[in-house]
């Protein structure tokens, strides 16, 4: 299950980091250059990398370090896009306070992702 929604939101990113990189350049604005690059980073090929580690090794995707990787990314990655979002468009204060959720979200889910990574990768069988 969450392997699926993993590839289908790592879509999703790309997607939108396209869409979003043909307005900027249509319009000749590209405040947005820095959202653009975490939703290709972290969106796109961050959940895609995660998803496709987890067909190789499914076992991997039922484990909690894996349940807390996936809520803690697909709530910080959107807090961290709204943020960065604001600070480049003028609201500076807030846009930072959020992006700093955000980010602290991702890297709480990273270890979760290094914790789920290094105790059960390679392994036959789980004790989770």
């Amino acid at each position: 299950m969450i392997t699926r929604v993993l590839l289908a939101a790592a879509t999703i990113y790309f997607v939108l980091g396209l869409a979003l990189g043909l307005h900027m350049g249509l319009i000749a604005d590209y405040r947005l250059w820095v959202v653009y690059g975490h939703i290709g980073g972290l969106g796109w090929l961050g959940l895609g990398l995660v998803g496709a580690v987890y067909l190789a090794q499914p076992a991997l995707a039922q484990t909690v370090f894996a349940i807390a990787h996936f809520w803690l990314h697909m709530i910080g990655l959107p807090v961290l896009l709204i943020g960065l979002t604001m600070t480049q468009l003028d609201a500076f204060a807030t846009g930072h306070l959020l992006g700093l959720i955000g980010i602290i979200m991702l890297l709480i889910g990273a270890l979760a992702l290094l914790a789920n990574l290094w105790t059960y990768a390679g392994r036959d069988r789980l004790r989770a």
